[in-house]
């Protein structure tokens, strides 16, 4: 019975020990997590993961993150860790609105520029019109692609 846990923890720590490897290239924009905030971005992800019927075993997505994010100008050091875990909920929430159509990385680089350019470093924004907008536009898309292909001429 102790075996599964002493797993996990192994697991967990490994992961961990992943994530906070990353301060090395995001502590030159002042930006480190500790390990404590690491643990707890993970137990959101696990969340997220258990809430949209997923399954991921490593930390790519949350790496791509902080890679992708560190250096934008609109995140600071005080909301690094609540930012990196709105993020997680919006990858995976258009994960699952995209139906698995965009890879992991079409969706980080959408989250990127939304967040960037449109929503200047706003979550709120992020989360609600350029995500609803994006998610809305790209399911007509699919129904009208799934339709043309039902349709002869």
């Amino acid at each position: 019975m102790k075996l599964p846990i002493m797993i996990i923890n192994s697991s967990t720590e490994q992961q961990v020990n992943e994530i906070i490897r990353l301060n090395e290239e995001t502590v030159k924009y002042g930006l480190t997590l500790s390990k404590h905030e690491i643990m707890q971005i993970i137990d959101v992800r696990n969340d997220l993961l258990r809430g949209y019927g997923r399954i991921e075993l490593g930390t790519e997505v949350i790496n791509k993150l902080i890679k992708s994010f560190y250096n934008s100008s609109y995140i600071q050091q005080d909301m690094y860790m609540s930012t990196l875990m709105e993020l997680q909920e919006v990858f995976y929430y258009m994960k699952n609105e995209t139906e698995d159509n965009l890879s992991d990385d079409e969706i980080i680089e959408i989250l990127r520029e939304f967040f960037e350019d449109y929503c200047k470093g706003s979550i709120e924004l992020l989360q609600g019109r350029e995500i609803e907008n994006f998610a809305r536009n790209q399911r007509i898309k699919y129904q009208e692609s799934d339709f043309l292909k039902g349709v002869s001429f």
